[in-house]
């Protein structure tokens, strides 16, 4: 990471951020230490004041057919009612993996929100995410799952309880659990939606659901004030809170703010998406894991607009519509995984589905019927969220989705047997990742070379977010340095671009300049060979007429398997499928190269260190072993080194 003064880098941000962006975040950071935020949300329950008619529900959200429901879902089940059992021990899968202690009282005496976001109070927490995902609510409604298909009272008793420990410990606009708008919006919504299912279970008494309904509002009026965070990060975050506050106002119709809750929640929606998705359906955050959320939120919107026979308006239409088909085609049929693209802190949004959270065909699907009119998938269970959202039955086409389409970002080669991608993006927002040229390959299933992920934002040195760097990504680092200049947590600057050379059904070409001030040109050819080969090439070229010598690291990551250390650069592979081969070659007279293996940190040939090499985090706050091969050359440019995949046939 360059150095750089605070200055200068306040300056180069809000220049590559832009004026809007830079505009909203000063506007936040004024009303918040100049105390209007805090005038603005203050710490009483201000709804509990308004009549009873105000605050009755309305309940919209119509409930699958049981019977179809179960038959559909049958092979899930199992594992949703275990979930379920789980949870009424105490505890649940944080960020869809690890299992922990269901936490909803994350501090004692909890202070105004603002005092956390200006620092003159202080959490005893290392990162914050553990007590969000628990007040997110989402293992409520996989209680409420369980409640629809075993309608026992003990899972609806288990909401309502720990419902009111959350309640008593995170009273209105006090504590972590408040800080984020967006945090508050998701939370919004799955209340609402385990009120639903849970309003006509025993212990759904008249005190609780009015008590809901008050806490509903409550909820709804934190957002408002602080809409400039959200139009400042241009992201997920204002989709949220269009989509809590619509929530909102259709739930409690009588409530004074609901007009202007239904009214704000639509216009940003529909600004949302125009803005953050492109023509082609890249979503702004260049990550999978996001625009899955996305297109979730796009669909819980969908429902409360047909509720009130409102349709999307057509150019919001078309953004969907490509959104979901740019996801369907990165999507691995055979295993329902993608390619942990960019960031993944773990959001699953609505998790109706039975199947797992790595699992996206029920998106997939769901985004497909809704906004293409055809499923892209067959039938399976991973139609229980169809079910959930009541979207139409609409019979499978033989060819769903072009070849050629939707080529940016991530570019796909196939063959008989699976495909690999290349990332390849022109940023006209700030990215994720530095992970240009990055690429991934999947055979029958399986991931063999693979994106670390993202494991952790708030961690000790050196894991506060360090799998965005690029030396993690399947591609070349030079002189060990990042593609793009490190700013911050989430912060890149001096963005790399990419540029398509080529693309053909059996291969593509890229290159990009983010080492062009180093005198280097990255470029990169991805191309099938005989069924079960990959080849890869890369070329380091001088950006100019000058040439100089320059150390090239190429990694590979690849799955914790049982390696050998071949003859000629060769690494065996021992994978559940058979047996695989990674040969690595330096055509020329470029020197010799330096072979090492990498797993959970240290090296397999030498015990030398590097903490964030061989893992791989396929959710947030989890991380496991994993192999990451690197290739060493020092040599003068240019450089040519060629990856060759022999996959088990």
């Amino acid at each position: 990471m360059k150095r750089i003064d605070r200055i200068s880098l306040r300056v180069k941000t809000a220049s590559q951020l832009g004026f809007r962006q830079s505009f909203n975040y000063l506007q936040y950071q004024l009303g918040l230490r100049s105390g209007f935020f805090a005038f603005r949300t203050p710490a009483l329950e201000m709804n509990a004041l308004l009549d009873e008619d105000s605050l009755k529900p309305n309940w919209f959200f119509a409930l699958p057919e049981k019977s179809r429901l179960a038959r559909v879902a049958a092979s899930g089940v199992p594992a949703c009612l275990s979930e379920a059992d789980r949870i009424l021990e105490g505890q649940m899968a944080y960020f869809g993996g690890e299992w922990r202690p269901l936490t909803l009282a994350p501090e004692k005496d909890p202070q105004h929100w603002t005092h956390y976001e200006r620092g003159s109070a202080r959490a005893n927490l290392k990162d914050i995410k553990y007590a969000w995902e628990p007040a997110r609510f989402n293992w409520a409604v996989a209680l409420a799952k369980a409640y629809y298909f075993s309608p026992d009272d003990k899972y609806a008793r288990a909401f309502w309880q720990n419902y009111a420990e959350f309640r008593l410990a995170n009273p209105p606009n006090r504590g972590l659990n408040w800080t984020s708008s967006q945090e508050v919006a998701l939370r919004l919504i799955a209340l609402t939606i385990c009120a639903h299912v849970f309003r006509d279970a025993p212990s759904s008494t008249p005190e609780n659901l009015a008590a809901l309904s008050i806490n509903i509002a409550d909820h709804a009026g934190r957002i408002p004030p602080t809409l400039c965070y959200a139009r400042a990060q241009n992201n997920n975050h204002l989709l949220s809170e269009a989509v809590g506050l619509y929530t909102a106002a259709l739930f409690l119709p009588a409530h004074p703010d609901s007009p202007r809750w239904r009214k704000l929640g639509l216009r940003l929606f529909n600004e949302g998406v125009l803005v953050q998705v492109a023509d082609d359906g890249t979503y702004i955050q260049h990550s999978t894991n996001y625009h899955r959320l996305f297109l979730m939120l796009s669909l819980w919107m969908q429902v409360l607009l047909e509720k009130e026979h409102l349709i999307f308006e057509d150019a919001v239409l078309n953004r969907l519509a490509a959104a979901a088909q740019w996801l369907a085609l990165r999507l691995d049929q055979t295993s329902g995984r993608v390619p942990n693209l960019g960031h993944n802190d773990g959001s699953y949004f609505l998790p109706f589905s039975c199947l797992d959270f790595q699992d996206y065909r029920p998106v997939v699907q769901a985004a497909a019927r809704a906004y293409l009119a055809r499923p892209a998938l067959p039938p399976g269970p991973w139609d229980d969220l169809c079910l959930w959202l009541d979207l139409p039955v609409i019979p499978q086409k033989s060819e769903l989705f072009p070849s050629e389409a939707h080529r940016n970002q991530l570019i796909l080669v196939e063959n008989d047997r699976g495909w690999a991608s290349l990332r390849a993006a022109t940023f006209t927002s700030r990215p994720a990742h530095a992970d240009q040229l990055h690429v991934e390959i999947w055979h029958r299933g399986v991931n063999f070379a693979m994106d670390a992920g993202t494991f952790q934002y708030n961690a000790p040195p050196p894991w506060e977010n360090a799998l965005a760097a690029t030396a993690v990504h399947n591609t070349i680092t030079v002189d060990g340095r990042d593609q793009m200049t490190r700013a911050g947590k989430f912060l890149w600057l001096d963005w790399a671009q990419a540029q398509v050379e080529s693309s053909a059904y059996d291969s593509v070409s890229a290159l990009h300049f983010g080492y062009h001030n180093l005198g280097v040109i990255h470029r990169r050819r991805l191309q099938k060979g005989r069924a079960a080969e990959w080849i890869i090439t890369d070329e380091l070229l001088p950006a100019g007429e000058s040439s100089r010598e320059v150390k090239a690291i190429l990694n590979w990551l690849v799955p914790d398997w049982p390696f050998e250390i071949m003859q000629d650069n060769r690494v065996a592979l021992s994978s559940p499928l058979g047996a695989a081969l990674l040969t690595l070659a330096v055509p020329g007279n470029a020197g010799p190269a330096l072979i090492d293996v990498f797993r959970c940190g240290e090296s397999q040939l030498t015990g030398q260190r590097n903490s964030c090499l061989g893992w791989v985090s396929p959710t947030y706050g989890l991380k496991l072993p994993a192999l990451s091969i690197q290739f060493t050359l020092v040599a003068p440019l240019p450089i040519q080194i060629r990856s060759q995949f022999q996959l088990p046939d």
